[in-house]
């Protein structure tokens, strides 16, 4: 079944971006899975079938294959350093200026590429031009992809291994490995198994054995940045011995896949790609350990350093001719099928944050901004957003706004906060205020959003968000979200759609349990309470996210976004058990597992318990529990039954997709009502319930079951109407990453 699933993929592919054909090989731990030809390899002037013989010009797949593997090679037999300047081994001027890691990271300042080949004397020739360029460029300032850095690279080798550059690596990669079929300039022999490219107006025919890059070829087709030609079987070879450390040692190819080596573009391993996009043109796998490269001509591979799961793709979506080249298509599609099969409830996200990043910061620049966030906006490695704007010294910061509990997650549920003069005025939006001043907005460009919610109404969030919105449309004012994925997913919707909508605790008619990200929630605002406003609105999504996966499985760090939600299963269960706060119970506060657990002195939680139906705790254990609420400065100084004795019950999440906190709380709290008279209900209830209704039922001693199957149709029309950003998994595997 697996096999089949990669084979419909790959064919899936090959359709939906229109290349002659492909191959493919995918396995794991060693073992292969797939090993498949699909299509023709060359089409004009007749068709031949692809085989999985068929060589492939690799293009850019050189890059890591030959010249990054070469390099490391040569440092680890200790002949070269990553940090010695470039011109220790090319002596020529301002090569001084560069380090071999910025050649191999993509941080030299050089431009992407040159047309030089048109007239280019030979390879020194462009060894001294791109020596030339170098006296205008600023290393180590950000990352731009470049073939230059890599054509110096081949010069590197030769000198620290004093062997000319495709003699090394046949002699220290390929034939070790016997890849027999890798190499550079296949000799006329091997023309007919060759994959043709496009016909070469410079060369002035179709191009077939002869690398298709320009630059290599003005240097007789050996260059560290393109030119080598191999096979998906040969590829094979080296993917499983590089995950077994049978090229470079296992803690080479950690340094070499290593997430951040450059801070201001993360993405960047040692010569490969690691941590990939979903969205793209590049190819993916859905995990933090993967790291991967692309050719120009249709190649990819990407491989998973935990899993050791590989997956080759070779095309010539050039042939025969670009016009019809969507390398995007294809990878995409195929691994999307990959990722289906080999991670069905897994990804690797990444933020709006980490979007902003990777463009650069390209859509603050030259911007006035403001900025509403607080400490638990991070980006994919755990760096605060304040930390991650730093990393742009040009960003022109006017204020920071901060949420409930303050910007640095300081204040207790429902404490006033401060503002704070500075060189950037941080303005708190739970004081005082609730929104920013127009005299503040006239001195901005943009409004900046990024605020981890937990997907429940109860978190006042999207309260803060909706009135900034609001002062933002008053004064013509651009709004920016970067979004971040639900943590507690995006497909289940729980509760009561609210009717009374004027608190922060229930800002909008939504569920409870609404099943929207941040910026889902912009748009639904956009929609409704301020249609026809004038608003400007920008969601910057997140990516690799898919609305089925819950925050456990987002390979995110965990930042508590509030005092009292400590981690993910604490936000999922706060969903229901935050309705506790409305009745003379206490919900947890005052101990080290808030919204996990809940009781009374006058609980007799056993009882309460067994009336619970089992129908209604499926994925959640409930257990009696003693113990005592305590003052806990800054999470909860003055707890419901403070210092004293409660009866309680503990509720264990055993079922994360299974569970329904709404429905296991909304039981607890039914069992209660009719096994004490003690239970009382404040106002407060209300309001979070986003009206009386759901008390009145209660009252009226219906059981949960009922209640939730009243709520259900409202909760089906809801579905259909709000906004959603993102796929399922099922459309993943079925349509790819769009």
């Amino acid at each position: 079944m697996t096999r089949a699933l990669l084979q419909e993929g790959l064919e899936a592919a090959v359709s939906r971006s229109g290349a002659p054909g492909a191959v493919a090989c995918v396995g794991t731990e060693g073992t292969r899975v797939l090993a498949e030809a699909v299509g023709a390899r060359a089409t004009p002037p007749r068709r031949e079938p692809t085989t999985l013989d068929t060589l492939y010009d690799l293009a850019s797949l050189t890059k890591v294959v030959a010249t990054t593997t070469a390099i490391l090679l040569l440092r680890d037999d200790g002949k070269l350093d990553l940090d010695h300047s470039v011109a220790r081994y090319i002596p020529l001027p301002n090569l001084d200026r560069l380090t071999v890691r910025h050649l191999i990271t993509h941080t030299t300042g050089l431009p992407a590429w040159r047309p030089w080949y048109k007239d280019v004397s030979g390879y020194l020739d462009y060894v001294e031009r791109i020596a030339e360029a170098t006296g205008g460029a600023t290393p180590d300032q950000s990352r731009v992809y470049s073939d230059m850095g890599f054509i110096l690279l081949r010069k590197v080798v030769e000198q620290a291994a004093q062997d000319a550059f495709d003699d090394f690596c046949h002699k220290r990669i390929f034939a070790p490995l016997e890849m027999n079929d890798t190499m550079f300039t296949p000799p006329p022999e091997l023309q007919a198994r060759c994959a043709p490219t496009e016909r070469c107006a410079w060369r002035n025919r179709t191009l077939r054995g002869e690398v298709h890059d320009e630059n290599a070829a003005s240097v007789d087709g050996l260059s560290g940045h393109a030119g080598l030609f191999s096979t998906v079987l040969d590829l094979e070879k080296f993917s499983v011995a590089l995950l077994d450390g049978r090229i470079l040692s296992n803690e080479t190819l950690a340094e070499m896949t290593r997430i951040g080596q450059v801070p201001y573009y993360p993405w960047q391993g040692l010569g490969w790609w690691v941590d990939p996009w979903s969205i793209g043109a590049n190819g993916y796998l859905p995990s933090r350990a993967a790291f991967g490269h692309s050719g120009w001509t249709g190649t990819s591979m990407w491989l998973d350093r935990e899993t050791k799961t590989y997956a080759i793709l070779l095309s010539n979506t050039c042939h025969p001719n670009r016009n019809r080249r969507n390398n995007g298509a294809l990878r995409r599609t195929f691994h999307a099928r990959v990722a289906d099969v080999f991670y069905p409830r897994w990804c690797n996200a990444h933020t709006g944050l980490d979007k902003l990043l990777r463009s650069g910061f390209s859509e603050l620049r030259d911007k006035r901004i403001a900025l509403l966030t607080n400490h638990a906006a991070i980006d994919q490695m755990g760096r605060p957003i304040l930390d991650v704007f730093a990393l742009d010294k040009t960003l022109d910061m006017r204020y920071l706004y901060s949420p409930e509990h303050g910007l640095f997650g300081q204040a207790e549920a429902g404490e006033r906060v401060s503002s704070q003069e500075g060189p950037t005025p941080i303005i708190s939006l739970y004081g005082d205020r609730k929104e920013p001043s127009a005299e503040e907005l006239q001195q901005v460009d943009l409004f900046v959003v990024d605020l981890p919610d937990v997907g429940a109404r109860y978190y006042t969030y999207m309260a803060t968000m909706k009135q900034c919105m609001a002062a933002c449309a008053a004064q013509n004012t651009p709004v920016l979200v970067l979004d971040r994925p639900n943590p507690v997913g995006g497909l289940v919707l729980e509760g009561p759609i609210a009717t009374v909508t004027a608190s922060d605790v229930c800002a909008a008619p939504v569920p409870i349990r609404h099943g929207m990200t941040l910026g889902e929630l912009a748009r639904f605002f956009e929609k409704t309470d301020l249609a026809g406003t004038g608003l400007q609105l920008e969601v910057l999504t997140a990516e690799n996210w898919w609305r089925d996966l819950q925050f456990h499985e987002s390979s995110l760090h965990w930042r508590p976004p509030s005092p009292n939600i400590p981690d993910a299963d604490t936000a999922l269960m706060y969903v229901g058990s935050c309705l506790f706060e409305g009745i003379n119970m206490n919900e947890g506060r005052g101990t080290e597992t808030p919204f996990l657990v809940c009781g009374a002195p006058w609980l007799d939680a056993a009882a309460v318990i067994d009336a619970v139906p089992a129908e209604d705790r499926v994925g959640c254990d409930l257990r009696p529990v003693l113990y005592i609420p305590k003052s806990i400065p800054g999470k909860a100084s003055n707890p419901t039954y403070r210092d004293t004795l409660c009866r309680g019950i503990h509720f264990t999440i055993t079922d994360r997709y299974r569970v329904r906190p709404f429905t296991t709380a909304l039981a607890v709290i039914c069992a209660a009502h009719r096994n004490h008279t003690d239970l009382s209900f404040a106002s407060f209830f209300d309001t979070l319930a986003g009206g009386p209704w759901l008390r009145q039922q209660i009252q009226a001693g219906r059981a949960a079951s009922g209640i939730v199957q009243e709520i259900a149709p409202s909760l089906v029309q809801f579905e259909v109407q709000r906004p959603t950003l993102y796929q399922t998994l099922r459309e993943r595997r079925y349509r790819g990453n769009a």
